[in-house]
């Protein structure tokens, strides 16, 4: 058969200017994730966390012009205030899993990746290292980096 080739990952680190508990619940507490879950340009209109082992995380990005992408993560890892992970996959609107290709993406398969936070206390900031499965090519990888940048950014102005 073929062989399957290794999967990059995507890792981006940032740092906080918080407290690690406050980086968390960012991360957990659906009334402050919804402030800054989503890309430039996006908002997000709805997120419902069930912060339990294959609990389910489910979100919407809207556009300015009304477009919606939902997604979903099931959660794999949950160590307060240190580790949270899940798997990934778009998503429709009941939370059932579908291929990219239902939002004109590239794609006719379910894609799952598996998005990890690790968070670690640094003297007056929390240091935040994302990793991800990364099933797309370099051009593409560039702007999943950019998405979750602008994220991370909207997530830094609520926080600091």
């Amino acid at each position: 058969g073929k062989l399957k080739t290794k999967m990059k990952k995507l890792t981006i680190e940032r740092k906080f200017d918080v407290q690690i508990e406050k980086l968390w619940e960012a991360f957990t507490k659906p009334e402050i994730l919804q402030n800054w879950w989503s890309p430039k340009g996006m908002e997000c209109s709805y997120a419902t966390i069930d912060l339990k082992l294959d609990g389910l995380f489910h979100y919407c990005f809207k556009t300015e012009d009304g477009n919606e992408f939902w997604g979903r993560g099931i959660y794999k890892t949950i160590k307060a205030p240190d580790i949270i992970s899940y798997v990934d996959t778009f998503a429709d609107k009941d939370g059932n899993a579908v291929a990219p290709q239902h939002y004109g993406i590239p794609g006719e398969e379910i894609k799952d990746s598996l998005i990890e936070f690790r968070f670690s206390e640094l003297e007056n900031s929390t240091l935040m290292i994302l990793s991800g499965d990364n099933h797309y090519e370099d051009s593409m990888t560039d702007q999943m980096t950019a998405g979750w940048n602008g994220m991370f950014d909207k997530l830094k102005q609520i926080l600091e």
